[in-house]
Protein backbone atom coordinates (compact mmCIF):
# COMPACT_ATOMS: atom_id res chain seq x y z
CA UNK A 1 0.00 0.00 0.00
CA UNK A 2 2.82 2.39 0.93
CA UNK A 3 4.50 1.52 -2.34
CA UNK A 4 1.30 2.30 -4.23
CA UNK A 5 0.87 5.64 -2.43
CA UNK A 6 4.51 6.56 -3.18
CA UNK A 7 4.06 5.67 -6.82
CA UNK A 8 0.89 7.75 -7.07
CA UNK A 9 2.59 10.65 -5.31
CA UNK A 10 5.57 10.46 -7.63
CA UNK A 11 3.35 10.33 -10.69
CA UNK A 12 1.31 13.25 -9.40
CA UNK A 13 4.41 15.33 -8.68
CA UNK A 14 5.84 14.49 -12.09
CA UNK A 15 2.56 15.44 -13.77
CA UNK A 16 2.41 18.73 -11.87
CA UNK A 17 6.09 19.53 -12.30
CA UNK A 18 6.11 19.03 -16.04
CA UNK A 19 3.86 22.02 -16.91
CA UNK A 20 5.80 24.25 -14.51
CA UNK A 21 9.07 23.10 -16.07
CA UNK A 22 7.69 23.88 -19.49
CA UNK A 23 6.56 27.29 -18.29
CA UNK A 24 10.00 27.98 -16.82
CA UNK A 25 11.65 26.98 -20.07
CA UNK A 26 9.34 29.24 -22.02
CA UNK A 27 9.67 32.20 -19.64
CA UNK A 28 11.18 35.22 -21.41
CA UNK A 29 14.74 36.07 -20.56
CA UNK A 30 15.35 39.10 -18.39
CA UNK A 31 15.86 42.18 -20.55
CA UNK A 32 19.49 43.18 -20.77
CA UNK A 33 20.33 46.74 -19.67
CA UNK A 34 21.17 49.20 -22.42
CA UNK A 35 24.08 50.64 -20.42
CA UNK A 36 26.62 49.09 -18.07
CA UNK A 37 28.80 51.29 -15.83
CA UNK A 38 32.45 50.60 -15.00
CA UNK A 39 34.00 52.80 -12.33
CA UNK A 40 37.60 53.41 -13.45
CA UNK A 41 38.58 56.03 -10.85
CA UNK A 42 36.79 58.28 -8.36
CA UNK A 43 36.24 60.78 -11.19
CA UNK A 44 36.04 58.63 -14.35
CA UNK A 45 33.33 56.18 -15.38
CA UNK A 46 33.07 54.11 -18.55
CA UNK A 47 29.50 53.57 -19.75
CA UNK A 48 29.33 50.61 -22.10
CA UNK A 49 26.62 49.42 -24.49
CA UNK A 50 27.38 45.68 -24.63
CA UNK A 51 24.23 44.80 -26.56
CA UNK A 52 24.84 47.32 -29.34
CA UNK A 53 26.55 45.84 -32.39
CA UNK A 54 29.42 48.36 -32.33
CA UNK A 55 30.07 47.84 -28.58
CA UNK A 56 30.24 51.57 -27.85
CA UNK A 57 31.76 53.12 -24.75
CA UNK A 58 31.15 56.67 -23.55
CA UNK A 59 32.90 58.27 -20.58
CA UNK A 60 31.67 60.37 -17.68
CA UNK A 61 34.17 62.71 -16.02
CA UNK A 62 33.20 64.30 -12.71
CA UNK A 63 34.95 67.36 -11.30
CA UNK A 64 34.11 69.29 -8.17
CA UNK A 65 32.07 71.86 -10.15
CA UNK A 66 30.92 70.17 -13.35
CA UNK A 67 30.49 66.80 -15.04
CA UNK A 68 31.20 66.03 -18.68
CA UNK A 69 30.14 63.13 -20.87
CA UNK A 70 32.56 62.28 -23.66
CA UNK A 71 30.06 61.01 -26.28
CA UNK A 72 26.35 60.53 -25.71
CA UNK A 73 26.04 56.83 -26.49
CA UNK A 74 24.54 55.12 -29.51
CA UNK A 75 21.16 54.30 -27.96
CA UNK A 76 18.45 56.59 -29.32
CA UNK A 77 15.67 55.53 -26.90
CA UNK A 78 17.24 54.93 -23.48
CA UNK A 79 18.42 58.14 -21.77
CA UNK A 80 22.13 57.97 -20.95
CA UNK A 81 21.83 61.12 -18.82
CA UNK A 82 19.79 59.09 -16.32
CA UNK A 83 22.81 56.82 -15.92
CA UNK A 84 25.01 59.85 -15.30
CA UNK A 85 22.51 61.23 -12.80
CA UNK A 86 22.80 58.06 -10.71
CA UNK A 87 26.50 58.87 -10.37
CA UNK A 88 26.56 62.66 -9.96
CA UNK A 89 24.27 65.62 -9.45
CA UNK A 90 26.81 68.12 -10.83
CA UNK A 91 25.83 70.28 -13.84
CA UNK A 92 26.21 68.01 -16.84
CA UNK A 93 27.46 68.69 -20.38
CA UNK A 94 28.39 66.45 -23.30
CA UNK A 95 31.21 66.64 -25.84
CA UNK A 96 30.99 64.36 -28.91
CA UNK A 97 34.30 62.78 -29.87
CA UNK A 98 33.11 63.30 -33.47
CA UNK A 99 29.85 63.67 -35.37
CA UNK A 100 28.96 60.08 -36.24
CA UNK A 101 25.55 58.59 -35.43
CA UNK A 102 26.83 55.98 -32.97
CA UNK A 103 28.22 58.73 -30.71
CA UNK A 104 25.20 61.04 -30.97
CA UNK A 105 22.31 58.71 -30.10
CA UNK A 106 21.58 60.42 -26.78
CA UNK A 107 22.57 63.97 -27.75
CA UNK A 108 18.97 65.19 -27.59
CA UNK A 109 18.84 64.37 -23.86
CA UNK A 110 21.52 66.93 -22.95
CA UNK A 111 20.76 70.54 -22.10
CA UNK A 112 24.42 71.56 -22.50
CA UNK A 113 26.44 70.49 -25.56
CA UNK A 114 30.12 71.25 -26.22
CA UNK A 115 31.61 71.02 -29.70
CA UNK A 116 35.12 71.29 -31.09
CA UNK A 117 35.64 74.65 -32.81
CA UNK A 118 37.16 74.05 -36.25
CA UNK A 119 36.38 75.28 -39.78
CA UNK A 120 34.78 71.89 -40.43
CA UNK A 121 32.25 72.12 -37.57
CA UNK A 122 31.67 75.85 -38.19
CA UNK A 123 30.06 74.93 -41.52
CA UNK A 124 27.11 73.43 -39.68
CA UNK A 125 26.09 76.60 -37.81
CA UNK A 126 22.86 78.04 -39.14
CA UNK A 127 21.83 81.70 -39.17
CA UNK A 128 19.68 81.09 -36.07
CA UNK A 129 22.72 79.79 -34.16
CA UNK A 130 21.67 76.13 -34.12
CA UNK A 131 23.95 73.48 -35.58
CA UNK A 132 22.56 71.24 -38.30
CA UNK A 133 24.81 68.38 -39.37
CA UNK A 134 23.97 66.87 -42.78
CA UNK A 135 23.25 63.14 -42.96
CA UNK A 136 26.28 62.36 -45.17
CA UNK A 137 28.43 63.58 -42.24
CA UNK A 138 26.70 61.82 -39.34
CA UNK A 139 25.68 58.77 -41.45
CA UNK A 140 22.41 58.30 -39.60
CA UNK A 141 20.74 56.25 -42.32
CA UNK A 142 22.88 53.30 -41.27
CA UNK A 143 21.05 53.18 -37.92
CA UNK A 144 17.75 54.77 -39.05
CA UNK A 145 18.62 57.88 -37.07
CA UNK A 146 17.74 61.51 -37.74
CA UNK A 147 19.85 64.11 -35.95
CA UNK A 148 17.83 67.20 -35.07
CA UNK A 149 19.44 70.67 -35.08
CA UNK A 150 21.02 71.36 -31.71
CA UNK A 151 22.24 74.29 -29.66
CA UNK A 152 25.93 74.43 -28.74
CA UNK A 153 26.60 75.82 -25.26
CA UNK A 154 30.37 76.03 -25.67
CA UNK A 155 32.79 75.84 -28.57
CA UNK A 156 36.15 74.37 -27.54
CA UNK A 157 39.24 75.11 -29.59
CA UNK A 158 41.97 72.51 -30.14
CA UNK A 159 44.44 72.50 -27.21
CA UNK A 160 41.97 74.42 -25.04
CA UNK A 161 41.58 73.15 -21.46
CA UNK A 162 38.16 72.24 -20.07
CA UNK A 163 38.23 72.77 -16.29
CA UNK A 164 35.58 70.74 -14.46
CA UNK A 165 36.83 71.91 -11.06
CA UNK A 166 39.96 70.09 -9.90
CA UNK A 167 39.87 68.04 -13.11
CA UNK A 168 41.39 69.58 -16.23
CA UNK A 169 41.07 68.09 -19.70
CA UNK A 170 42.93 69.26 -22.79
CA UNK A 171 41.05 68.85 -26.04
CA UNK A 172 43.24 67.41 -28.79
CA UNK A 173 42.24 67.59 -32.44
CA UNK A 174 42.94 64.17 -34.01
CA UNK A 175 41.67 64.07 -37.61
CA UNK A 176 42.02 60.87 -39.58
CA UNK A 177 38.92 58.86 -38.73
CA UNK A 178 36.92 62.02 -39.39
CA UNK A 179 38.01 65.67 -39.80
CA UNK A 180 36.43 66.57 -36.44
CA UNK A 181 37.74 63.66 -34.32
CA UNK A 182 38.97 64.76 -30.88
CA UNK A 183 40.54 63.20 -27.79
CA UNK A 184 40.67 64.40 -24.16
CA UNK A 185 43.95 64.32 -22.25
CA UNK A 186 44.05 64.42 -18.47
CA UNK A 187 47.69 65.28 -17.90
CA UNK A 188 47.51 65.18 -14.10
CA UNK A 189 46.34 61.55 -14.10
CA UNK A 190 48.03 60.58 -17.40
CA UNK A 191 44.81 59.38 -19.05
CA UNK A 192 43.83 59.79 -22.69
CA UNK A 193 40.23 59.32 -23.80
CA UNK A 194 40.73 58.64 -27.47
CA UNK A 195 37.25 58.24 -28.98
CA UNK A 196 37.38 56.64 -32.42
CA UNK A 197 40.95 57.81 -32.94
CA UNK A 198 42.25 54.76 -31.03
CA UNK A 199 40.51 51.68 -29.66
CA UNK A 200 41.37 47.94 -29.65
CA UNK A 201 39.28 46.80 -32.62
CA UNK A 202 38.76 47.87 -36.27
CA UNK A 203 40.05 51.39 -36.80
CA UNK A 204 38.27 53.00 -39.76
CA UNK A 205 40.63 55.25 -41.69
CA UNK A 206 38.93 58.19 -43.35
CA UNK A 207 42.18 59.87 -44.41
CA UNK A 208 45.53 58.08 -44.07
CA UNK A 209 47.70 61.20 -44.23
CA UNK A 210 45.74 62.92 -41.47
CA UNK A 211 45.60 59.73 -39.41
CA UNK A 212 49.37 59.23 -39.48
CA UNK A 213 49.94 62.87 -38.52
CA UNK A 214 47.48 62.54 -35.62
CA UNK A 215 49.14 59.34 -34.41
CA UNK A 216 52.51 61.10 -34.45
CA UNK A 217 50.95 63.95 -32.47
CA UNK A 218 49.46 61.46 -29.98
CA UNK A 219 52.85 59.89 -29.34
CA UNK A 220 54.26 63.32 -28.54
CA UNK A 221 51.57 63.85 -25.89
CA UNK A 222 51.43 60.46 -24.18
CA UNK A 223 54.17 58.30 -22.65
CA UNK A 224 54.66 54.60 -21.88
CA UNK A 225 52.73 54.99 -18.60
CA UNK A 226 49.67 56.67 -20.16
CA UNK A 227 46.35 54.83 -19.86
CA UNK A 228 44.23 55.04 -23.01
CA UNK A 229 40.50 54.35 -23.22
CA UNK A 230 38.74 54.19 -26.60
CA UNK A 231 35.16 54.27 -27.84
CA UNK A 232 34.63 50.66 -29.00
CA UNK A 233 35.39 47.35 -27.31
CA UNK A 234 36.99 44.38 -29.00
CA UNK A 235 35.28 40.97 -29.15
CA UNK A 236 34.45 41.11 -25.42
CA UNK A 237 32.01 44.03 -24.92
CA UNK A 238 32.16 43.63 -21.13
CA UNK A 239 35.77 44.86 -21.09
CA UNK A 240 36.51 48.59 -21.17
CA UNK A 241 38.49 49.21 -24.39
CA UNK A 242 41.96 50.06 -23.13
CA UNK A 243 45.17 50.47 -25.11
CA UNK A 244 48.85 51.00 -24.36
CA UNK A 245 51.61 53.25 -25.65
CA UNK A 246 53.07 50.23 -27.49
CA UNK A 247 49.70 49.67 -29.22
CA UNK A 248 49.73 53.25 -30.49
CA UNK A 249 53.25 52.83 -31.86
CA UNK A 250 52.19 49.62 -33.62
CA UNK A 251 49.12 51.31 -35.15
CA UNK A 252 51.19 54.30 -36.31
CA UNK A 253 53.86 52.07 -37.85
CA UNK A 254 51.31 49.92 -39.67
CA UNK A 255 49.47 52.97 -40.97
CA UNK A 256 52.72 54.41 -42.29
CA UNK A 257 53.32 51.12 -44.11
CA UNK A 258 49.82 51.23 -45.62
CA UNK A 259 50.34 54.84 -46.71
CA UNK A 260 53.64 53.91 -48.37
CA UNK A 261 52.08 50.90 -50.11
CA UNK A 262 54.25 48.42 -48.22
CA UNK A 263 51.55 46.60 -46.23
CA UNK A 264 49.50 43.64 -47.42
CA UNK A 265 45.80 43.70 -46.62
CA UNK A 266 42.94 41.26 -47.00
CA UNK A 267 39.30 41.60 -48.02
CA UNK A 268 36.97 42.16 -45.07
CA UNK A 269 33.22 42.59 -44.61
CA UNK A 270 30.78 42.70 -41.71
CA UNK A 271 27.05 42.12 -42.24
CA UNK A 272 25.97 44.86 -39.82
CA UNK A 273 28.14 47.74 -41.00
CA UNK A 274 30.72 47.10 -43.74
CA UNK A 275 29.96 45.68 -47.17
CA UNK A 276 33.60 45.65 -48.24
CA UNK A 277 36.99 46.96 -47.12
CA UNK A 278 40.69 46.22 -46.97
CA UNK A 279 41.82 44.98 -43.56
CA UNK A 280 45.38 45.28 -42.22
CA UNK A 281 46.11 43.36 -39.02
CA UNK A 282 48.17 45.21 -36.41
CA UNK A 283 48.25 43.02 -33.28
CA UNK A 284 45.85 41.19 -30.98
CA UNK A 285 42.35 42.36 -31.98
CA UNK A 286 43.56 45.67 -33.44
CA UNK A 287 43.30 46.18 -37.18
CA UNK A 288 43.00 49.03 -39.67
CA UNK A 289 40.32 49.25 -42.36
CA UNK A 290 40.71 51.25 -45.56
CA UNK A 291 38.75 51.46 -48.83
CA UNK A 292 35.55 51.09 -46.84
CA UNK A 293 32.10 50.69 -48.32
CA UNK A 294 29.24 50.62 -45.81
CA UNK A 295 26.26 48.27 -45.99
CA UNK A 296 24.12 51.07 -47.46
CA UNK A 297 26.48 51.21 -50.44
CA UNK A 298 28.30 54.45 -49.58
CA UNK A 299 32.05 54.72 -49.62
CA UNK A 300 33.81 56.13 -46.59
CA UNK A 301 36.59 58.69 -46.52
CA UNK A 302 37.38 62.37 -46.90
Amino acid sequence: MRTLIKALALASSTFLAAPFAAQAAEAPKAEQPAFVVHKLTDFLYAIGEPNYYQKNYSYLLVGSDHALMFDSGANQKEDITQVARRITDKPLSVLPSHLHFDHLGGLHNFQSIYLVDTPFTARFRRADGLYQVPEPVYLGNIDHMTLAPFKVSRLVKPDEVIDLGGLKLRLLSMPGHTPDEVALFDEAHNILLSGDHLYPSWLLAGNLRDYVASLDATLKVINPQTTLYGAHADEDPSKVPAMTYADVVAVRDKMQQIQAGHAKGEAFSDPELIRSSELYKVEKDISILTDIQFTDGRGYGY
